[in-house]
């Protein structure tokens, strides 16, 4: 299974659109891996999970090809994951061409919330060309590349059916886990005895706590990961990856690797890809 990082920031990117912060200012004068876009991956290059709003310029920067993406994976409907608007350029024969006008609809699977904003934006020109799926917790969707999506729940928006995602193939199985809290105890108990071969977490805080909810920093990620390890489904060959950092951490890149080290994790950059 191959898993390539589009962007790795938090809402705001890093640096910040607006920001004067020192982490802001060095991230610019540094450049490299310390600029962020929003977050989000693709899977065995026609998968996606979240559709950030900078996609247009990750798909020129990383020379990715979104007219061959069948399956979008959305974990909840905050802007900085599902970018709807820049969805609507999918109308096929409308504002693109693929596969001279005959390509099969996009299969976008979502919840509640990310179903109220495509019900309120998609225009009809577009609508044909998106197949939507309302996701269940703890109910598996497999996309036509054959990895199985897991849908599991989460602490982070509350109005809304938050969660993220288990992902599984031959024998592999990871799970992106962006804009979350301390994994609930249901959450913990499904992925009991499932063995991942990488578990990506959110970093929000960087080396701070989180205080448990809505995001988490390496302090939260570790309780996490000692959970998992206790249940089974963290062993020794497990990939550890810290992910989704916002400015107000005020570590850059190299910093935030010098943190995580202490953990044995890993940080995740804009552009990374990792094979599993």
């Amino acid at each position: 299974m191959k898993i390539q990082y589009l962007g790795t920031a938090a809402a705001e990117a890093f640096p910040a659109i607006f920001c004067h912060c020192d982490a802001c200012r060095r991230a610019r004068q540094l450049g490299g891996k310390n600029i962020r876009m929003r977050s989000g991956i693709l899977l065995d290059d026609t998968a996606m999970i979240d559709f950030p709003p900078d996609i247009y310029a990750l798909s020129l920067r990383f020379g990715l090809d979104l007219g061959s993406v069948r399956d979008l994976f959305v974990t909840h409907s905050h802007s900085d994951h599902f970018d709807v608007q820049e969805l609507c350029m999918r109308g096929n024969g409308v504002y693109c061409h693929i596969d001279n006008d005959q390509a099969p609809p996009l299969n976008v699977y979502g919840n509640d919330g990310v179903q109220h904003m495509l019900e309120l934006l998609l225009d009809a020109d577009v609508t044909k060309d998106i197949r939507f799926t309302r996701t269940t917790f703890f109910q598996s969707y497999q996309a036509e590349n054959g990895l199985l999506f897991t849908f599991l729940p989460c602490q982070h928006k509350a109005d809304e059916d938050s969660g993220f995602y288990l992902v599984e193939k031959g024998g592999k199985r990871l799970v992106y886990a962006q804009d979350t809290g301390l994994f609930l105890e249901e959450t913990l108990n499904f992925l009991a005895g499932k063995e991942l071969d990488l578990l990506s977490l959110d970093c929000c805080f960087g080396k701070r706590s989180s205080g448990g909810w809505g995001h988490m920093g390496m302090p939260d990620n570790q309780q996490v990961v000692e959970r998992l390890r206790e249940n089974g489904a963290v062993t020794g060959r497990t990939r550890l990856i810290v992910n989704h950092f916002s400015h107000n951490c005020g570590q850059l890149h190299d910093e935030l690797v010098e943190e995580a080290a202490r953990y044995g994790f890993e940080v995740a950059y804009d552009g990374m890809i990792v094979e599993i």
